[in-house]
């Protein structure tokens, strides 16, 4: 007999669970894009989304970082005190990939360049640099929630 496999959770089902509980809720999710999953840390709070990846030596190959707005916006990111290089992908509300920078150089001082989304996104995603051309991530892939086991 097969398992029985629960469904991907929609990134509105995420959403509206970080709004309704903001504070009860796991800093980590596993997110699905394509075939690939990543543990991905949560970035919720606007401290949490200043600090982001800041003076992490290393960031393993199936993880990274999820920021979540509470509506779809203009958002700007910079590498300020970031020792590694990352790929960053903004999404759509829908959870749809808009736009993506790869390869963005660390940057261990305060004088940083910023990246910018042209196209209002609620999620923006960091991950190792070099996964979005490793996976072939394009504009139009979708991420999905794995739900818990």
């Amino acid at each position: 007999m097969l398992p029985r496999l629960n469904p991907p959770l929609t990134v509105s089902t995420l959403l509206f669970w970080i709004l309704l509980n903001n504070t009860a809720i796991a800093n980590t999710v596993t997110i699905q894009i394509k075939n690939y999953q990543f543990t991905v840390e949560l970035a919720i709070t606007q401290a949490e989304r200043s600090r982001g990846l800041m003076r992490r030596k290393s960031l393993a190959s199936d993880a990274g970082m999820l920021f979540i707005y509470h509506e779809p916006q203009i958002i700007s990111f910079w590498m300020k005190k970031t020792l590694i290089p990352l790929d960053l992908l903004f999404f759509d509300k829908e959870g749809r990939l808009t736009e993506l920078h790869q390869n963005i150089k660390p940057c261990p001082g305060t004088n940083c360049d910023t990246y910018t989304n042209k196209i209002p996104a609620q999620f923006a995603l960091e991950l190792a640099a070099g996964t979005a051309t490793k996976f072939n991530f394009h504009v139009g892939n979708r991420f999905t929630i794995v739900p818990p086991e």
